[in-house]
């Protein structure tokens, strides 16, 4: 009956023009958690939330880009109404979502986004987080010193055991410590985690473009046998945001705004790109944006 009831509700069909190549593989229920000028939020029954947005930028794996709802009275897409994933389709309030045909979107880094990429950048990439970063979540793991707030001074004691008396680099294989960790819909924990392995993927793109056998020999700073292990493990003690973004980025899955970040990086041709590419990043969410970022520079700036 309520299936039956959703069906003649929706009575609009609308294509989107871009789908996170995650979504058509979902089937069955979820609803409504949250309705935004720009995006809209559902819960699916296996506790991950799938994103209506109307920007290719805020695409993820799990997004479907839908101008269209927009510019839309959006009847029924209030939090607590039913949606119905149905694999080649979702049933959303008063529309019907088409996918067959449409352009979809992986969400994965290519060695074409980090050609360019070098210490000298993320040199540059990190004086610019520093000077336009957002405070409230990680970004004081980046000034050192005293911590500004209690969720950075327990992220240092979590990965003070991680660190390299010689080099000082921060080894990433506590990372399962940081999950749901701090502010935000999404943790501060979790966008750090989250810009991590994404580092963790430029640099192995990097070096599998030099040398194969450089590649192969890298020790990597999150061990698949323990360190994400732990981390699949973790994500149910945080956000559905927070896990919705970690079980993408565990299968090399990334925020749209992360990737064109390392592609603009990579790309620039001179100091004020990249600080242009770092003010439109952390623009991302409350501190999202800054703390994946964080996390970014801090795998990668002592080994590329």
């Amino acid at each position: 009956m309520e299936q039956a009831n959703l069906d003649k509700r929706a009575t609009e069909r609308i294509l989107p023009i871009l789908v996170g190549a995650g979504v058509p593989r979902l089937t069955g229920w979820g609803e409504v958690v949250s309705s935004f000028s720009r995006a809209v939020n559902a819960r699916h029954s296996q506790g991950l939330l799938v994103s209506f947005v109307e920007e290719t930028l805020a695409m993820t794996y799990l997004s479907v880009c839908l101008p269209a709802l927009f510019r839309k009275p959006r009847h029924g897409l209030f939090p607590g109404n039913q949606v119905r994933f149905d694999g080649h389709r979702v049933i959303l309030g008063d529309f019907v979502v088409d996918f067959p045909g449409r352009p979809t979107w992986q969400g994965k880094l290519t060695q074409r986004d980090v050609r360019g990429f070098c210490a000298s950048r993320v040199s540059l990439v990190r004086e610019s987080l520093l000077l336009k970063g957002r405070d409230g979540g990680f970004l004081g793991l980046l000034r050192g010193g005293e911590p500004n707030n209690p969720f950075v001074a327990r992220a240092m004691r979590v990965l003070s055991g991680d660190r390299s008396a010689a080099s000082r680099a921060v080894r990433l294989n506590a990372l399962s410590g940081l999950v749901g960790l701090g502010p935000g819909s999404t943790p501060s924990g979790d966008d750090f985690i989250a810009g991590a392995l994404l580092g963790e993927t430029a640099l192995r793109l990097l070096w599998s473009a030099e040398s194969k056998a450089v590649a192969d020999s890298l020790e990597p700073m999150i061990p698949w046998s323990k360190g994400k292990e732990d981390l699949w493990i973790a994500m149910n003690r945080t956000t559905d945001a927070g896990k919705t973004l970690l079980w993408q980025a565990l299968q090399g899955h990334f925020p749209n705004y992360l990737i064109e970040t390392v592609r603009c990086v990579s790309a620039a041709k001179g100091k004020q790109e990249i600080a242009d590419a770092v003010e439109s990043a952390v623009a991302c969410g409350a501190t999202s944006g800054t703390d994946a970022l964080t996390g970014f520079v801090l795998c990668v700036e002592t080994r590329i």
